[in-house]
């Protein structure tokens, strides 16, 4: 995440530059580390907002053999 950093994104314009800059999907945990790097501080859950975006398709999820869930968008 280098440049996202300097970034104004917020919100859904966030969780998609974030999956998008990612070689490999992010579980829940990795990509909550990818947003604090870029903002301090998150007001909703990252699990929820995630959950929602793949609810409305905005980006890609499914659980693991391990019982995670990763998450990435198809370009």
């Amino acid at each position: 995440m280098s440049k996202l950093s300097e970034s104004k994104l917020v919100g859904p314009e966030l969780v998609v530059s974030i999956l998008s800059e990612t070689d490999e999907p992010l579980t829940t945990s990795e990509f909550q580390s990818e947003v604090t790097n870029v903002v301090s501080f998150c007001l909703a859950s990252s699990a929820i907002a995630l959950n929602l975006m793949w609810i409305k398709g905005t980006i890609k999820g499914k659980r693991t053999e391990d019982r995670k869930r990763v998450w990435w968008v198809e370009n």
